[in-house]
């Protein structure tokens, strides 16, 4: 289905290739051809500054795609932080990639509402905890976080909190430049 995403009137982000540098069109030639495969709306506007957006490109393809943990727990997590900054295009975004990957109808709206949601397995459910825990209370108690580095180990601990990082940093920068919803094609 198509998708198509605007800009909002009086807050224009885009770039066309005739105002790119060689810099920050060699950057998108690399993201078209990396793991994504297409230019995320965040990094559009990331373009702006060609030095941050690398970096910021380097760490979104890590902890975005290379990142060994599973694709559920990525976007349990994505979800818990754009219902947390109440990011609609976020959360749009990633409300139907998380049902194309089986999660269910009441852990959605448990996210969306930010209660307690409850999932079957444990490093998913681990993972939910840890990222609960890091929005609404800025605080991994003592058992949670001997769980975590139980059920998770070190890395992945390291590699979610690197995941609940990048995606506040994609909230913050689609609200500012008030993003809107996408219009979607049959």
């Amino acid at each position: 289905m198509p998708i198509h995403i605007a800009e909002a009137p009086g807050r224009p982000f885009r770039l066309a290739a005739s105002e790119m540098s060689g810099v920050q069109i060699d950057l998108v030639q690399r993201i078209l051809s990396g793991p994504r495969k297409d230019l995320p709306i965040n990094m559009e506007i990331w373009l702006h500054s060609p030095h941050f957006a690398e970096v910021a490109n380097s760490f979104a393809e890590y902890v975005g795609h290379r990142a060994p943990m599973s694709k559920r727990i990525k976007e349990i997590t994505i979800l818990v932080v754009a219902a947390y900054w109440g990011s609609r295009f976020e959360w749009f975004w990633h409300e139907r990639l998380a049902r194309q990957l089986g999660i269910d109808e009441s852990q959605i709206a448990q996210l969306k509402e930010r209660q307690a949601a409850g999932f079957e397995d444990p490093a998913e459910q681990t993972a939910y905890d840890v990222a609960f825990a890091m929005m609404e209370r800025r605080d991994v108690d003592d058992e949670l976080h001997a769980r975590a580095i139980r059920d998770l180990g070190h890395a992945a601990v390291a590699d979610l909190t690197g995941l609940i990082g990048l995606y506040s940093m994609v909230a913050f920068t689609l609200d500012f430049y008030r993003v809107p919803l996408p219009d979607v094609e049959n």
